[in-house]
């Protein structure tokens, strides 16, 4: 039986615009089990970036709890959410936020530098995570001489190079061709049945959403709908 890896109880997220207060979420409760695909999908300002961006620590509520693996984030110190989310969560962003100047090996090291793994071995397990991926053969070219859809999977590589419990996803489709997308959700698919990783991506699109085990919609800062969809295409 799966455990939840996350729980989220009545989460408010609520920013101030001079003496005007502006809610993003608006006392939001959801639970996602570890190794769980999750799609949230809403318009913008609907309030599924904001909920993203606490789930990776990147944001703190307003109110309400966030536990993860049952420790309440809101309670933790600022070193003690980033010792967390350098260990347990991988980014993913549309944009990919490669360094041009480094190679691609060198971008993949990069999260290493800040965890507890011995220098010696970082070079090693970043080559991996690339072989992993397909990329071994341009493990020291820059990011300017590949395609999109390689630069992509060099920033799955990255996120996931940390060996984290969950990957967060920010419309990672939106600079990438259909078949390059396609082949990105494919990829996504197989490392969450195949290696229990737990998704949590932020897409617009129908099609991408399909790709996912449950579809989560958020309108006005609400959970307006939270559909299981059973199996991947």
């Amino acid at each position: 039986m799966r455990r939840p890896l996350i729980r989220i109880e009545n989460l408010w997220r609520v920013y101030t615009n001079g003496a005007v207060e502006v809610p993003a979420l608006r006392g939001v409760s959801i639970v996602i089990e570890q190794g769980e695909f999750v799609a949230v999908m809403g318009a913008s300002g609907s309030g599924k970036s904001t909920f993203l961006n606490i789930l990776g620590f990147l944001d703190r509520p307003t109110r309400g709890r966030y536990l993860f693996r049952g420790r309440d984030v809101t309670a933790l110190s600022a070193d003690e959410r980033a010792e967390i989310r350098n260990r347990e969560i991988g980014f993913v962003f549309q944009s990919f936020n490669l360094l041009p100047r480094a190679t691609v090996v060198e971008n993949v090291e990069l999260p290493l530098f800040y965890g507890p793994l011995p220098y010696a071995e970082q070079r090693p397990r970043a080559l991996a995570a690339l072989a992993a991926l397909g990329l071994s053969d341009r493990a020291f070219s820059y990011p300017n001489q590949l395609s999109g859809g390689q630069q992509q999977r060099v920033a799955i590589a990255r996120a996931l190079v940390t060996e984290p419990s969950l990957l967060l996803a920010d419309e990672p489709t939106g600079n990438l061709d259909s078949v390059a997308g396609k082949e990105l959700m494919e990829l996504l698919v197989r490392l969450n049945v195949q290696q229990g990783l737990t998704v949590v991506l932020v897409t617009h699109e129908p099609d991408i959403a399909a790709y996912a085990q449950r579809v989560v919609h958020f309108r006005d800062g609400l959970i307006v709908s939270d559909q299981p969809r059973g199996v991947h295409p």
